[in-house]
């Protein structure tokens, strides 16, 4: 009542007539309490009592009670009950992880930090594990440390860095705190942070980015969403919140790749999806919203990482797009995929890859690792992969360690289903910023080592840095800035595609087509590339490609620093002994140049070697090229030779007869070829 008197004392110090004042006080109530429990997303029969009259009149931060139990975002009562008495049998090694991480968070120095940068994100994430370990010791050392974090973050002006990314992080870390240890945070310190989530918030709302398939727009809702749903019932504009990120959520749902994987890459889908499930199961747990059963993109994703993953090291991962070498298939994304849809194979990976050490996302390892999901041995997998809307192709020999692993690329920005969708110029063409120009480029990863190199993350994105080819000098769309151009990119019309992914017991094949991705300027009539992939180690490339005019052709092969000619017609990628023996057939008289440039990418080592064969003057021409992968020194180079249209390759014993057709006999681009016989 406290609350009405003052309001009605400001009407009377107005001079409002009485009747008025009470008419519009009364009005003004109710219209309020019905509003509040129209937009009011949760089901009060699940998740709290109905808003109270003083509660609604209270305003924005008055001190009133939350009328929704905290905690309830990703952690509720019940599974931190659960987790208790897990953390001394079924997740014990997971417990021993996550304290030790948030053990080493409360020891950490804060740094003088002017804003949440790059070096900052961190923190954010790792706050959580301060919370979790308060909520199953008990200790007290945990709260003073999270409450020690959070006067850091609040002493930083301003939460900025590389874009909104900095202040996501703090903003989603802060969030979950306020709700986990709502008890027991100062309550002058559960206030200023309530005050400044509320601004970060508004920041997000009014210039999120707005890219479905970009990562930044996938940790913007997850921050914008965490704040709405912390303060749902204790602030005017939670619900506002909560709705803005619902209808995002269900934007990213909605044009989300239909194969699963992320045309970014592998670091940019773990770094946007970590954010993202946050969100989704703290909807699910708060009572917001499930997702989970209509994510049809979430349910396949797993499969992106683990096909991706590298044959001797699986933690690390195939590099197309702006990834790194760095280990991104973290085991909280397939314990949380594996817990949701009962998944062996997402289990096993996460049991057999998971972090060893203590790590910032160790809490989310033991908060969603389900024991009761039978592990499924991933390696019982099919070996051939075709992701069919983003245009990945991953080949291997096999899932052991010394396998060969061959990918391919060839398809539009945001995957073909978005790239023919009316609304994709006005949606901003979905604005995946970290794809590479980078179509019918192909990688070769053998014996523990990359042989054929992609360059991953680099700070200019140039055609000529992939394994491809140039025409008059020229590359793909959208080339040359630190970003995709990716509108740029999706304008070229017909978009590349996959036109044949097929797999067999003794070989793989796959024709990429280039569509009309170069710019004007090459003068690119047709690009087909053909891929035979002969198991174990050999691959085949059969370039088709045509200019509107004559042309000058280069076929572009990168490497590490140790590419040699050897001979006549024979040039050789060693890598610590494991060797790529590059062997080109056709053209005859082309010409050839070894050159190494200084190139900063997250996969160069600071430099790369490139063999550039060139063929001048000519309309259309064919490239013929053997690449085998031997295992060391000892292994001969296998014997290729090619007489009338027949290509024969021998290598210890084995040989494989190949009959090379012209392009000219066949009018259907999706006709193979090379017809191994």
């Amino acid at each position: 009542m406290n609350v009405i008197m003052k309001n009605i004392q400001l009407f009377a110090f107005r001079a409002i007539p009485f009747s008025v004042g009470l008419f519009v006080i009364c009005g003004a109530l109710y219209f309020s309490v019905q509003s509040s429990l129209k937009l009011m997303p949760y089901g009060a029969k699940n998740n709290a009592t109905t808003p109270t009259t003083q509660h609604i009149l209270a305003g924005a931060m008055d001190p009133v009670p939350a009328v929704y139990p905290h905690p309830r975002l990703i952690l509720t009562n019940d599974r931190i009950d659960a987790l208790k008495k897990s953390a001394t049998t079924t997740h014990r090694e997971l417990w021993d992880l996550a304290l030790k991480s948030a053990d080493e968070f409360c020891k950490m120095e804060i740094p003088a930090m002017k804003d949440a940068d790059n070096n900052y994100r961190v923190y954010g994430d790792m706050l959580p594990s301060v919370a979790l370990a308060y909520k199953i010791t008990g200790k007290q050392q945990y709260v003073d440390a999270a409450d020690r974090w959070l006067q850091a973050f609040l002493a930083v002006p301003e939460w900025s860095g590389s874009g909104h990314l900095g202040r996501s992080s703090w903003t989603t870390g802060s969030a979950i705190i306020y709700d986990w240890l709502f008890d027991v945070i100062p309550a002058k310190t559960k206030t200023q942070i309530a005050e400044r989530l509320v601004k970060e918030a508004d920041l997000l709302l009014n210039d999120a980015s707005h890219r479905m398939l970009s990562n930044h727009f996938l940790i913007e809702t997850a921050a914008l969403g965490m704040v709405g749903m912390t303060l749902q019932g204790e602030h005017a504009r939670a619900t506002e919140f909560s709705n803005k990120a619902q209808e995002w959520a269900n934007m990213i749902i909605r044009y989300a790749p239909t194969d699963g994987s992320w045309g970014e890459g592998v670091q940019y889908w773990q770094y946007g999806l970590g954010y993202f499930v946050r969100y989704l199961e703290a909807s699910k747990t708060a009572g917001f919203e499930n997702y989970y059963s209509r994510y049809d993109w979430l349910k396949k994703t797993g499969f992106f990482a683990i096909n991706f993953s590298l044959p001797s090291d699986p933690k690390k991962s195939v590099n197309f797009g702006d990834s790194g070498d760095g280990e991104y298939a973290h085991g909280y994304l397939m314990y949380l995929f594996a817990s949701v849809y009962n998944d062996g194979y997402f289990q096993d990976f996460g049991n057999k890859y998971r972090s060893a050490k203590p790590y910032r996302f160790s809490w989310q390892e033991m908060i969603y690792y389900d024991p009761s999901v039978k592990p499924v041995d991933y390696t019982t997998l099919p070996t051939f992969k075709h992701f069919d809307d983003n245009g990945f192709v991953i080949m291997r020999s096999s899932w052991a360690s010394d396998a060969t692993l061959v990918g391919f690329h060839s398809g539009p920005a945001p995957g073909h289903r978005n790239q023919v969708n009316p609304q994709r110029l006005s949606l901003k063409g979905f604005g995946p910023g970290h794809g590479h120009p980078d179509i019918n480029s192909f990688s070769i990863f053998a014996y523990g080592k990359w042989l054929a190199l992609d360059p991953g993350y680099v700070y200019e994105k140039w055609t000529s840095d992939h394994n491809t080819i140039l025409v008059n000098g020229k590359g793909q769309a959208g080339e040359g800035d630190k970003w995709l151009d990716y509108m740029t990119f999706e304008s070229r019309s017909p978009v590349p595609s996959i036109r044949l992914a097929k797999t067999t017991p003794a070989y793989d094949y796959v024709i990429g087509d280039a569509g009309n991705i170069y710019v004007e300027e090459a003068g690119v009539s047709h690009f087909r590339r053909h891929l035979l992939f002969l198991k174990p180690n050999i691959v085949v490339i059969l370039d088709d490609v045509k200019g509107k005019q004559p042309s000058r052709f280069q076929w572009l092969l990168q490497a590490y620093d140790q590419l040699k000619q050897m001979s006549t017609g024979q040039f050789e990628i060693n890598q610590d002994g494991v060797r790529l023996s590059i062997q080109p057939v056709l053209p005859v008289g082309y010409k050839s140049s070894i050159t190494t440039r200084e190139l900063k990418g997250s996969a160069t080592n600071g430099k790369v070697t490139k063999l550039d064969l060139s063929v001048e003057s000519t309309r259309a021409t064919k490239y013929l090229v053997v690449l085998s992968a031997l295992p060391n020194a000892k292994t001969a180079i296998p014997r290729v030779t090619f007489k009338k249209g027949m290509l024969k390759i021998s290598l210890e014993g084995k040989s494989w007869n190949i009959e090379v057709k012209d392009a000219k006999q066949s009018s259907d681009p999706a006709e193979p070829l090379l017809i191994v016989k």
